[in-house]
């Protein structure tokens, strides 16, 4: 009986974390600075080899 607590509690908590990683992954911020890093890569000044 007890290992069947032990498990829903782990299922439970397992489950909140997933749902806030879920959450700050797709968050309107966390897409606007991923955006913003990939431009910044692909837009930024080459150094000059000379």
């Amino acid at each position: 009986m007890l290992a069947i607590i032990v498990l829903a509690l782990i299922a439970v908590v397992a489950l909140a974390i997933l749902g806030t990683v879920v959450h700050f992954l797709f968050s309107p911020w966390l897409l606007l600075v991923a955006i913003a890093v990939l431009a910044w890569i692909k837009f930024r000044p080459r150094s000059s080899r000379q």
